[in-house]
């Protein structure tokens, strides 16, 4: 993309949707609510007749296009290749300019301003705050390394990981493995930076595993596609023209994501090579993992089949061929957890019932361990585990954390 998006909504791109409803068979909050209007047929219907002058912009209308999760697996089946978020954003930006949602804003500047110095500071004192908030408002939960957090609103009550390894510690990492086979720009992502430190050194490890030199950029920050999926697209822009600036500084091979969030919005909108550790993992398959005789189930991320077009069978392939492990597919192993960032607060009901269906599904397996490809879904697993599930029995971890555990040969 150049620096400045265009977001005009114009009468040919809101008019793509030919009325077909295939994308009702696979849209999550469909599912739960069954109403046309929160269907992706009904809010293109509703942007077009916004388009068209037949109805004004109101806020019940600016409430449906905000129901919508932005999973895209819409896109996913459409057989016309709608170019839904495409639509939508542009929908919402025109929403946002008009109506005013002070909290929202507020949620997404603040994950724009994350990776800045402030942010740094912030996430420094963050287990010092978590401490004073009291005993009365949190409850240990040893099983996750976590603390379950009792706000009083179910809304903002969840259950919260410590951060494992210090926050943002893996910044300005290079690893350099002898006979390298090629360059690595880790993008490690919010949630990684923060709280999921442990998973990103997995990822470093495993690629080094695979004979790759890998370089995580001292200075990255969001990579903007919550705020571009919220339709905030002047907040995007300027993380765009940011990591644009700090990714060029570097010469690498491709970037490496263990977020496929990220990774579609590196991939489609900023234009870069990237590949999943798993499609690296998968391309290197003299490297061999062994289980403890667990039987394991997986949550495919939306974003990874969705925005960055992996093929699922990826995911599938590197589980299957974990010696001394079952892998059990659950039957809706595809469907949206229900998380979706802001999403899982301004739509707590419908994300909610997601969550539940998740866990729900996953505990049919009879797993003793989901994995997830995707920092967000292992957060949202995790506490709906919790809340819903059977957690002392059954472990919520990214794949990157189980396959380094279970490297068969010996780990440096």
């Amino acid at each position: 993309m150049t620096d400045k998006i265009d977001v005009q909504l114009s009468v040919e791109l809101a008019h793509q949707c030919v009325k077909c409803s295939a994308c009702r068979s696979v849209c999550p909050t469909y599912s739960v609510v069954k109403e046309e209007r929160s269907s992706p047929r009904g809010r293109l219907a509703l942007a077009e007749a916004v388009i068209d002058g037949i109805l004004p912009l109101t806020d019940d209308i600016a409430r449906q296009w905000n129901e919508c999760a932005m999973c895209r697996r819409c896109e996913w089946i459409c057989p016309n290749e709608v170019e839904y978020k495409e639509i939508m954003f542009r929908a919402r930006y025109k929403a946002d300019k008009k109506i005013k949602e002070p909290v929202k804003t507020a949620v997404y500047k603040g994950l724009a301003s994350f990776g800045t110095a402030i942010s740094k500071i912030s996430m420094k004192f963050a287990p010092s705050l978590m401490k004073a908030y009291g005993s009365l408002f949190k409850k240990e939960v040893p099983e996750y390394n976590a603390v379950f957090l009792n706000t009083g609103i179910p809304k903002f009550t969840k259950l919260i990981p410590k951060p494992t390894g210090k926050p943002f510690g893996l910044r300005g990492k290079k690893v350099t493995p002898e006979n390298k086979k090629g360059t690595l720009l880790f993008f490690t992502g919010c949630m990684i930076d923060a709280f999921y430190g442990k998973t990103g050194e997995s990822v470093i490890k495993l690629m080094e595993k695979a004979g790759y030199e890998v370089i995580v950029p001292e200075n990255i920050r969001c990579c903007g596609a919550p705020q571009l999926y919220g339709g905030y697209v002047d907040l995007f822009e300027k993380l765009y023209e940011h990591n644009k600036k700090e990714i060029d500084r570097y010469n690498f091979d491709y970037i490496v994501v263990a977020c496929p969030t990220c990774g579609g919005a590196l991939k489609e909108e900023y234009g870069y090579p990237v590949k999943d550790f798993a499609e690296i993992l998968r391309e290197e398959g003299y490297i061999t993992f062994r289980g403890n005789g667990e039987r394991v189930t997986f949550h495919f991320p939306c974003h990874s089949y969705t925005a960055m077009k992996m093929n699922p069978d990826i995911y599938r392939d590197l589980l299957k061929n974990i010696k001394n492990a079952e892998y059990r597919e659950g039957n809706e192993a595809m469907m949206c957890c229900g998380f979706a960032g802001y999403f899982s607060v301004s739509n707590y009901e419908v994300a909610t019932e997601l969550q539940k269906r998740k866990i729900n599904d996953i505990q049919n397996t009879g797993s003793q361990f989901v994995l997830s490809d995707c920092p967000g879904c292992v957060f949202n697993l995790a506490d709906g585990m919790y809340k819903h599930g059977d957690y002392k029995n059954i472990n919520v971890k990214h794949l990157a954390d189980y396959l380094y555990e279970r490297l068969e040969d010996d780990k440096d």
